[in-house]
């Protein structure tokens, strides 16, 4: 699919462009689902649960951008740690990103969950 039929298919499960002229400007897309949920896409790779824009109190946001294991070592001291940490998959392709927007809206109406 392209990028405007996956904006068409969020349009269609409910969800509206929130997106501000900032965001705009820095190419981001926010959509506000029917649970009340706002999610934004980002040109740099990430996408984002934004709870600052849900009527709360805080400001916080979720990633959802997919995880993998990476191993860290660091030297000080004269020694050597090493340790596995996660790491965010960075989703570059904007088409990508809009699909996984989509999974996420249609998970969300089917658990009616916020």
């Amino acid at each position: 699919m392209t990028e405007k039929e996956y904006e068409k298919t969020l349009y269609a499960l409910g969800a509206k462009n929130v997106t501000t002229p900032t965001q705009e400007f820095n190419r981001t897309t926010a959509f506000k689902l029917p649970t009340g949920q706002v999610i934004a896409e980002f040109e740099s790779g990430y996408i984002r649960r934004n709870l600052f824009q849900e009527d709360k109190p805080y400001g916080k946001c979720y990633q959802l951008n997919p995880t993998y294991s990476t191993q860290y070592k660091v030297f000080t001291l004269g020694q050597e740690f090493s340790y596995t940490n996660k790491a965010r998959m960075k989703i570059l392709d904007r088409s990508e990103r809009l699909k996984r927007l989509v999974l996420y809206t249609i998970k969300k109406l089917n658990n009616g969950t916020k």
